[in-house]
């Protein structure tokens, strides 16, 4: 009776993570039958202005933030001091709104070397649309995890599908019309604007109050959690953009379209990510305490799933690369090597789970200090030696550091990892693929070490494969009965 329990609890799992996954299968699509368009269109040094962008902002964002999106998570199921949910929300997005305001005169003041960073010129525009780029990704951000929290899957997908066709539909309309970095951060800004209305008009009911409490020690509640999590949050940044700012300055606004490029098809693997992420948060604030052994069992799943699909695009990457434009196509040597950051991310995100519920947040710190230290070290050394390949080079060798010291940190307050080395295997694995990729040339044999590299993953993870094959053969018979 219990193992029956347990099934059907995993199988609820499994499918709240397909629907929450749904949204970012959807953004695949509709990027995949851009990308042959845009990168040809569009030069790699117009692709790395545009990148450069959205590298900004987000870090621009990371400090706006102040943690409280993360508070915002940790407090959804218990608000402190009696606030409701829709309290809590209000003053989150509030807080954070406000803070915005004050680095948005920063953005004002400074815009000449701000925007001279991102394009190369001077360009007061460009940090009008910094400025609005900012204000509106806070509430779309917000209003994401209000759906994320309430478990409203559809909700979830519909708003992160709609923001992906907005921003999708502009940058091809801009590659047609005008294939220039400036145009495209334009009207990009215009598509996050558009989607904070519709947003607040979908949402706003349902998330927002008047009538909250901003009490002293609401506020001292959500700090004393949210505070410790912004360098965190800056440094996880900084390690996500040290290479392209490396690039900028070793190589060429085109070395970094090149390499964001690369970076974007190494993210295929958040197909996977974006959509565990979006459920597995809440689901464990929510049951860590009664779910222990469901939780080691995502883990192990999650692991194999993640390393399973990185070795499968490995072997895809000549089909996924003859879709782009022949300038991009340089980053097939070294993208494998990106993919361990998003796997790494991933994984670390079950490993290091006891940090948060500990409430001992200041130990991100220690982890993603040493990911950028490492990422730097190596960027410096490897970049005018090797070229950008240095740059991936540097984020996978980093991702394995923040996984390693993650999971000694999280695993001493909250134990996930039942068979460490099944779990560092599989990543090891996956290096070895990038390995291949990046140093043999013969076309037969690269492809032969990495199917027989997949081939030993399934080895080690055979009983994972059989409980997801089956699943996989229960969902198929379900659909033919409902069809018959």
């Amino acid at each position: 009776m219990e193992n029956n329990t347990v099934s059907v609890s995993g199988k609820n799992f499994i499918k709240k993570l397909a629907g929450f996954s749904a949204a970012t299968w959807v953004s695949f699509v509709l990027s995949f039958l851009s990308s042959p368009i845009t990168t040809r269109l569009f030069s790699p040094e117009e692709v790395g202005k545009i990148n450069l962008f959205s590298t900004y902002m987000n870090m621009f964002l990371m400090f706006a933030y102040l943690g409280l999106d993360q508070a915002y998570i940790r407090f959804y199921f218990d608000p402190p001091e009696g606030q409701s949910q829709k309290g809590l929300f209000t003053i989150c997005l509030l807080l954070s709104e406000a803070f915005a305001g004050v680095l948005t005169i920063g953005i004002f003041l400074f815009w000449s070397p701000l925007s001279v960073g991102i394009s190369g010129s001077e360009s007061f525009i460009i940090a009008v649309c910094l400025a609005l780029a900012l204000v509106a990704n806070i509430a779309i951000r917000f209003f994401n995890l209000a759906a994320r929290m309430k478990s409203k899957a559809g909700l979830y997908s519909i708003q992160t599908i709609a923001l992906s066709v907005i921003n999708r539909f502009l940058y091809v309309l801009v590659a047609f019309w005008n294939p220039n970095h400036l145009y495209a951060i334009v009207l990009l800004t215009g598509g996050y604007l558009l989607m904070t209305l519709i947003l607040f008009v979908i949402q706003s009911r349902n998330c927002l109050t008047r009538s909250f409490r901003l009490s002293s020690g609401m506020v001292k509640a959500l700090f004393s959690f949210s505070l410790p999590l912004v360098p965190v949050s800056v440094l996880s940044w900084a390690n996500n953009s040290v290479g392209q700012l490396f690039i900028r300055n070793y190589v060429s606004f085109a070395a970094i379209g090149i390499y964001t490029n690369a970076v974007s098809i190494a993210n295929l693997v958040n197909l996977l990510q974006t959509g565990f992420n979006a459920y597995w948060t809440p689901f464990v604030y929510e049951n860590y305490q009664t779910r222990q052994s469901q939780i080691q069992k995502v883990h192990r799943l999650i692991t194999f799933c993640a390393v399973a699909m990185g070795l499968c695009i490995v072997l895809g990457q000549d089909i996924i690369y003859l879709l782009l434009g022949e300038k991009f196509r340089a980053g097939k040597a070294f993208f494998p090597f990106l993919l361990l950051s998003p796997i790494c991310y991933t994984i670390a995100e079950t490993t290091g789970v006891g940090i948060n519920l500990s409430k001992k947040t200041y130990l991100n710190v220690i982890t993603f200090a040493a990911n950028v230290a490492v990422n730097i070290l190596l960027c410096v050394i490897l970049l005018p030696t090797i070229g950008v390949a240095g740059a991936a080079i540097a984020s996978c060798a980093s991702a394995m550091v923040m996984l390693i010291i993650k999971t000694i940190l999280g695993e001493k307050y909250y134990a996930c990892v039942t068979n460490f080395p099944q779990t560092f295997g599989a990543i090891a694995i996956l290096f070895g693929a990038a390995l291949i990729n990046w140093l043999v040339s013969a076309v037969i044999l690269k492809y032969a070490l990495v199917a027989a590299l997949l081939a030993l993953l399934l080895l080690i993870y055979r009983q994972e494969a059989k409980y997801l094959f089956r699943f996989g053969i229960g969902i198929l018979r379900g659909l033919v009965r409902k069809k018959k």
